[in-house]
């Protein structure tokens, strides 16, 4: 990646990271999923504690999500992509790991429906 792309996904890296400050004490990991696909974009997050998973909540925390869009989409650009996700994954010693894909966008959801924890699927 060069420096424009590097500098963007430290920026979604050090955005998540504050976030995840106002989650509660015992968090470990947190999953950040954006996904495009060109004509619409939107992203969720997650975090795990000791004992569970929780979904972040994108009513309390939109000024986040909307930063965090609008910085997902300019990180796509600057990949010459007209659609793909990224998988941003954090944890409570503030490493992070970024993971891409375009070819498939259902990849990696983040979801606790029909059975889903939370974790990314696949992760």
């Amino acid at each position: 990646m060069d420096e424009e792309r590097t500098a963007l996904v430290i920026e979604l890296a050090k955005e998540f990271m504050e976030l995840a400050r106002q989650f509660e004490p015992s968090w470990i990991k947190g999953y950040f999923r954006f996904c495009s696909d060109g004509s619409k974009y939107g992203s969720n997050a997650s975090y795990a504690s000791d004992s569970k998973v929780m979904l972040v909540d994108p009513f309390k925390y939109q000024p986040f999500f909307s930063s965090m869009n609008d910085k997902g989409l300019i990180l796509l650009k600057a990949l010459n992509k007209e659609q793909g996700l990224f998988l941003l994954t954090i944890d409570a010693s503030y490493n992070y790991t970024i993971n891409f894909e375009y070819e498939n966008l259902d990849r990696w959801r983040i979801t606790k429906i029909n059975g889903g924890t939370g974790v990314p699927i696949g992760i």
